[in-house]
């Protein structure tokens, strides 16, 4: 199955657009010239055309009718019948607030939408609570506000719309299904963007109806032949605290207990010099409740920016260090840390990326989205995926604060395969309530939603889509997956870590611990095939060289810094922050020795 896009003479810009979009997904196109006759639409055809889409471009059936003459209304009347009665899918789209544009949706939609029109500002966007099987996690939400200077928008004929009114804006339709003797006709409004479009850290709102509409259609229509996410997760990560009973605002019996009536589970982002000073309960606590707690890295010595350094020696040295710390943790706990890395302030280089590659870290997550020093805007390409790409191909996955995390953002997560993480501080228990509320946000969207550690988040976040010889094939973001058989005989997985230039560091590539054969592929990027028993779950990691070298130590002036600066560290947070006319002059000061 494909999708079918006629052009005449060239593609149009939207046409491309969508075609990118689809790709993106997973999705076969193919692109089809029209000649300027009137049997051109009628010879159109693919070699698999009884199985595929047809976009239906207004601006390509204006610019065909002139072509071939065919000026009166039944030509477009029977181009829309010739087109339902042969094709299981039509994708109307890119219609403008132009005549022609609303005769073609008004013959196309068999009377019931009858024009294409502007929005006015202040409007939200509402998703049908009826939509789940087209619109997913977005299904029952209203947002906004919608983007009047981009969105168009389907006005019905009537109040009785025959067809699904899944989204709209407004009185206006932006996206609706319509069946069509045995064809679906998909209608989706709004301007489609380039995937290259750069976005940054722009709320979801902003580019809503530039993307998801558009992508929502392509994943109903093609079903399980698209990328889809495999399972959905979330954590709360609390960054810097001790493991002891009180740290700053933080209790950890408090939130063991607001965990457990709210359901969710923290990661705490543990600095690795604090190895040796834990207690004794707050450990039992965690041994005793691995479904709630679990622990990853945060830096090594957390000194300032200690991971925006470009020194891949200096960075080698303190991971070695913050990997040995933890070992020896581990030994006196019996606590894993996942081999997931926080950076420290959010500062990082493109450097300690890839040293973070060579030494065989799952990944690193993170608030801001690029290093520190280089004015990077990621793309919507780069969002629209689980993981970040784009630094020496290593996965980034990205936070937000609780605040921060609105419904929209859930449910755009849950849609492209992200797992919802959320950072806070320990001051963030001066006002708990702030947990329990995104918390019961993250759960109204997704019910099902899987709490959990980082280490399990990031292996299962993975892609999947069925090609049509029944292959599943698997697309990695970490550098751990685990990947689980549902179907009930032996089923076939292609897996891929789709990493630009990845092989070149690859080493080996692990299957329950034990090495297996995997191909380069095209750019760089690795593969292998397996099969896995009905039910079975299994594990796939990639294992890399580092070619990095390494100092002896950090030296005693590096040493007595980190000794100092976690020492103040603690006082601010057990003390200054806790009362507040201390808390006021330090920021005060701050603010003296900053200006």
């Amino acid at each position: 199955m494909k999708l079918l896009v006629p052009y005449l003479d060239k593609l149009c810009p939207a046409d491309e657009r969508l075609m990118r979009l689809a790709e993106f997904l997973g999705i076969g196109c193919e692109s089809l010239p029209l000649a300027g006759n009137a049997e051109s639409w009628t010879n159109l055809r693919s070699a698999d055309s009884g199985e595929s889409t047809v976009v239906v471009n207004p601006a390509v059936i204006e610019q065909w009718m002139k072509q071939a003459g065919a000026k009166d209304e039944s030509a477009l009347s029977d181009l829309a019948t010739s087109l339902v009665s042969r094709f299981p899918y039509l994708l109307i789209h890119a219609a403008q607030p132009a005549p022609f544009h609303a005769k073609v949706v008004s013959v196309f939609s068999g009377g019931a939408l009858k024009s294409v029109e502007p929005i006015a500002s202040g409007l939200d966007y509402q998703v049908s609570p009826n939509s789940k099987d087209f619109c997913e996690a977005f299904a029952g939400l209203r947002f906004g506000p919608a983007n009047a200077a981009l969105d168009c928008v389907f006005s019905p004929a009537s109040r009785d719309f025959c067809g699904r009114s899944l989204m709209t804006v407004g009185d206006g339709i932006l996206l609706a299904s319509i069946p069509r003797r045995s064809a679906e006709v998909v209608f989706v409004g709004g301007e489609m963007a380039d995937l290259n479009l750069e976005i940054g850290d722009a709320p979801v709102v902003e580019y809503f109806s530039q993307l998801l509409p558009h992508a929502m259609a392509l994943r109903h229509i093609f079903g399980e032949q698209s990328w889809r996410p495999s399972e959905a997760h979330a954590s709360v990560i609390i960054d810097d605290p001790l493991l002891r009973p009180n740290y700053g605002f933080l209790n950890f019996d408090h939130l063991l207990g607001l965990m457990k009536q709210h359901n969710f589970h923290t990661t705490v982002a543990f600095i690795p010099y604090n190895f040796r000073r834990n207690s004794r309960r707050v450990i039992k606590m965690f041994q005793e409740n691995t479904d709630r707690f679990s622990l990853c890295f945060h830096g090594n010595d957390h000194t300032g920016a200690e991971f925006a350094s470009t020194d891949t020696a200096l960075l080698n040295t303190m991971l070695q260090i913050a990997e040995q710390r933890m070992s020896q943790h581990h030994k006196t706990t019996g606590l894993d840390c996942h081999r997931i890395m926080v950076f420290p302030q959010g500062n990082f280089s493109s450097e300690a990326m890839a040293v973070l590659n060579a030494r065989n870290f799952d990944a690193a997550v993170n608030t801001t989205s690029h290093p520190r020093n280089e004015a990077v805007r990621l793309t919507l390409s780069e969002i629209a995926q689980p993981a970040v790409l784009r630094y020496g191909s290593f996965p980034l996955f990205l936070r937000k604060p609780s605040l921060q995390t609105q419904r929209e953002d859930v449910a755009f997560n849950l849609f492209f395969g992200k797992p919802t993480l959320i950072v806070e501080h320990h001051d963030v228990f001066e006002h708990p309530e702030r947990l329990v509320d995104v918390a019961a946000r993250i759960n109204a969207v997704a019910p099902g939603i899987g709490w959990s550690g980082l280490g399990r988040a990031v292996s299962r976040s993975v892609l999947r889509r069925r090609t049509l010889d029944g292959v599943s094939s698997v697309r990695v973001y970490g550098r751990t997956a685990s990947i689980s058989s549902s179907s009930g005989s032996v089923e076939r997985f292609e897996i891929e870590w789709n990493q630009i230039g990845l092989a070149s560091s690859v080493a080996q590539v692990l299957r329950n611990g034990q090495p297996c054969d995997f191909d380069a592929r095209a750019e760089g990027r690795i593969a292998l095939s397996a099969e896995l028993a009905p039910g079975a779950s299994e594990t796939f990691a990639v294992v890399h060289r580092n070619p990095h070298a390494a100092l002896e130590g950090l030296g005693l002036q590096r040493k007595a810094w980190a000794f100092l600066r976690r020492r103040l560290s603690e006082v601010r947070d057990n003390y200054v922050s806790k009362n507040p006319p201390m808390r006021a002059a330090a920021k005060m000061l701050r603010r003296r020795m900053v200006h």
